[in-house]
């Protein structure tokens, strides 16, 4: 997807940042795909907001709160849309991090004869405060045998605790699943990044949604700008006076 830059939204939404994320490249690409489309949503939909407003601005029928009113009208009604694609895809990729997290946790079988994995685990127990450098070297050398007799069986057996137990199942189970391992690495990337950035959004539509200044003349006669209006400050009074109109009618 090739989004053309647009210098009033801001860089951190445009949706060719998940291209350079961690874990994420011709072969992951596919799966983070939903953060890309929502990234270009959300960057278009601030974009057609600062459009809204020059034209809205430019209407020589509308005043200048009338016109702020429908720049704001226009990004709120577009606004939902944006935010529930980000937040599913949030979740969307939550649940297949879990998934995957579960996977790459998952038990470990044994390669190999139960005795020469019963051998192994007694070289490592033996090893003392070496066995867990003894692990780490495995892991180096992509030993899977040593790393599945450790990691297949009780911890206690290797004399190490459940929390290493865990990482090194953690580790082989990476070192056997390379393309799981990277897809999630991918999609956790992708999914912080929705949930880091995706406030911005919110932040971007008001900035594009802007202000009408107040503009008051000195004592010398010289305008100036005295304040700022934000929409729903005109919208207060629109209200206020739109009852009143109910009301006498």
């Amino acid at each position: 997807m090739n989004t053309e830059i647009d210098v009033r939204v801001s860089v951190d939404l445009h949706p060719q940042i998940i291209d350079n994320l961690d874990g994420v490249d011709a072969d992951t690409s596919t799966f983070v795909s939903g953060a890309v489309e929502c990234f270009d949503a959300a960057y278009k939909f601030i974009g057609a907001v600062h459009d809204m407003r020059n034209a809205a601005f430019a209407d020589p029928t509308l005043t200048p709160e009338a016109a702020l009113l429908k720049t704001d009208d226009y990004a709120n009604s577009k606004l939902t849309a944006v935010t529930k694609m980000l937040d599913g895809t949030s979740k969307r990729f939550t649940t297949t991090i879990n998934a995957l997290q579960k996977d790459l946790t998952a038990g470990v079988k044994e390669e190999g004869s139960k005795m020469v994995s019963g051998e192994i685990r007694a070289h490592i127990k033996a090893a003392g405060p070496d066995r867990i450098k003894l692990l780490e070297q495995a892991l180096v050398d992509k030993d899977t045998e040593v790393l599945s007799a450790v990691c297949g069986a009780s911890p206690m057996l290797s004399a190490i605790t459940k929390e290493m137990h865990q990482f090194f199942t953690l580790r082989y189970n990476e070192l056997v699943k390379p393309e799981t391992a990277k897809r999630l690495k991918a999609l956790i990337a992708a999914r912080d990044h929705i949930d880091n950035r995706g406030p911005l959004v919110l932040r971007e539509m008001l900035k594009a949604v802007g202000t009408v200044p107040v503009i008051q003349k000195d004592k010398a006669g010289i305008s100036r700008i005295v304040g700022h209006v934000k929409a729903h400050e005109v919208r207060a009074k629109r209200n206020a006076s739109a009852e009143v109109y109910r009301k006498l009618a």
